[in-house]
């Protein structure tokens, strides 16, 4: 009956009753996260909402207001949102309002993520703007999704532009609720037939020929921009398959990528042919129209920075910031270790081994190896990891320094701390990616008199071949071969 309060038995029924307009009421496994402490989860009591209040709209929309039986006091040092808002009319209003009965979830996550005081209480502020704004065009917790976010943003003409403000919490929060089941998933794109044979080709790489996720999630795009190109969104007729449709992608590739990413493209061409004959799905092995592209071993010569440039880009780093001395670290180890991108990404702290003075690196094709921890190395190191390191749970060494606090995962983000450090030192130089200071400390390596099979060592290639690319920057030994011009001479 209207104004009856809500008791136990009516908690119970949560998860199989439904709220006004047919939307779901809060599920359990949704309400858990809410309570404080977690195992008290299965223990709810009524609020103060009672039947027939809409308590801004909370009713309406199918959820209940319920706390834990202990209460609503934060443990385990878990923000909340009391921590947030001190004023008890302004916390009134945002546990209210449409997101009021998750703001205290959210605000626990944030700080984990290292978002500042002020940054979180902009977030909530944002939060209660959006739920007035889904009230008044009727839109529930189960609509909610990107595009939805998106309009919203446009709507917002006195918003002020900034992180705080943007997208990036909205999704943050949009996340979470689905996390919680509140929210349904996004609903994944219908693949065409040209992505289910892609990504088909893409499972038979990772389970027969056992390649890496990262080099399946490369080769996957090129057959299927290679299927698509062909045969568009419509059905995959791989018997119609012929010369001209490969070289009609030939054509149309090559003047989008370097010569070497061309050729891996066909490589990748050609193993997706052998898969369709093993699989049976064509009757004519089509390998043999894929074109060799003319590329030459030692054809060109590896892009370097001097010693002299090399500590420029190193002396850039403003070493009283935080941000500094993390990227500090980064640059040391590219340029004294010669680490790649990707090995400097996956650096744990458990692989810097302190009492034996060694570094595991986590090279390519899931080879480990032990490299020394130079003093200066480790020095840059200890300082980032003791002083400037975010406190996570996280293993991996370098992090973001701004919220949301991760790992860079990505080799990219080296690259980019590269190329932000060339141009503080104000060097002009043609390369700028993070593998230039790989070479660099190759080249120069051997102009102080280093051996082939020392840099070899140094940067841990697998082939001698692989390091014979040097000896063109070695100019000085290159002169002593070089032979005199001839000049006049008998015929």
């Amino acid at each position: 009956m209207p104004g009856e309060p809500l008791g136990e038995a009516d908690v119970a029924r949560v998860p199989v009753q439904a709220g006004a307009g047919g939307v779901p009421l809060m599920p359990s496994k949704a309400l858990a996260p809410l309570c404080r402490p977690p195992r008290n989860a299965a223990r709810y009591r009524a609020g103060p909402l009672v039947r027939g209040e809409r308590d801004r709209g909370l009713s309406g929309r199918g959820i209940i207001w319920v706390t834990s039986l202990a209460g609503t006091c934060a443990g385990n040092g878990e923000a909340m949102l009391d921590d947030y808002f001190t004023r008890a009319e302004i916390l009134r209003r945002h546990r209210a309002g449409f997101f009021g009965a998750f703001l205290d979830t959210y605000t626990s996550t944030a700080k984990l993520d290292g978002y500042s005081h002020a940054t979180v209480r902009t977030h909530c502020y944002l939060f209660r703007r959006l739920g007035r704004w889904l009230e008044r065009r009727g839109i529930c917790l189960g609509e909610l999704d990107d595009s939805v976010m998106t309009k919203f943003l446009q709507k917002q003409h006195g918003l002020r532009r900034s992180r705080a403000h943007g997208m990036e919490p909205l999704r943050h929060l949009i996340a979470q609720l689905r996390a919680q089941g509140v929210v349904p998933g996004p609903q994944p794109p219908k693949r065409t037939e040209a992505a289910v044979l892609a990504h088909r080709f893409g499972d038979y790489l990772a389970e027969r020929r056992a390649l890496v996720p990262a080099t399946v999630a490369r080769e996957v795009p090129v057959v299927q921009e290679f299927l698509t190109g062909c045969f568009g969104g419509g059905s995959v007729r791989l018997h119609s398959l012929k010369e001209k449709d490969v070289t009609r992608f030939v054509l149309g590739t090559a003047n989008r990528v370097a010569p070497r990413t061309h050729q891996t493209h066909m490589s990748i061409l050609r193993s997706f042919f052998r898969f369709l004959l093993e699989q049976g799905e064509v009757s004519l092995d089509l390998t043999g129209v894929v074109p060799t592209v003319a590329t030459w071993r030692l054809g060109g010569v590896p892009r370097f920075l001097s010693q002299r440039q090399v500590d420029q880009v190193l002396g850039s780093c403003n070493r009283d910031t935080a941000t500094g001395r993390r990227d500090f670290a980064i640059l040391l180890l590219l340029a004294r270790l010669g680490l790649r991108a990707c090995e400097v990404t996956r650096l744990q702290l458990d692989d810097i081994r302190w009492r034996t003075g060694e570094l595991i690196v986590r090279g390519k094709g899931s080879t480990i190896e032990a490299l020394p921890l130079l003093a200066d190395v480790g020095t840059a190191l200890a300082k980032y990891i003791k002083k400037d390191r975010p406190e996570c749970d996280a293993r991996r060494v370098f992090m973001r320094m701004r919220a949301p606090v991760i790992p860079i995962a990505h080799k990219g983000t080296v690259a980019t701390i590269v190329r932000d450090a060339i141009t503080r030192a104000g060097l002009d130089v043609p390369s700028r990616g993070a593998h230039v200071l790989r070479h660099s400390l190759a080249t120069n390596m051997l102009r102080g008199g280093a051996s082939m099979s020392e840099i070899g060592t140094v940067l841990r290639h697998r082939s001698p071949a692989t390091t014979e690319i040097y000896a063109k920057v070695d100019v000085p030994s290159l002169r002593l071969l070089a032979q005199p011009w001839p000049v006049g001479g008998a015929r």
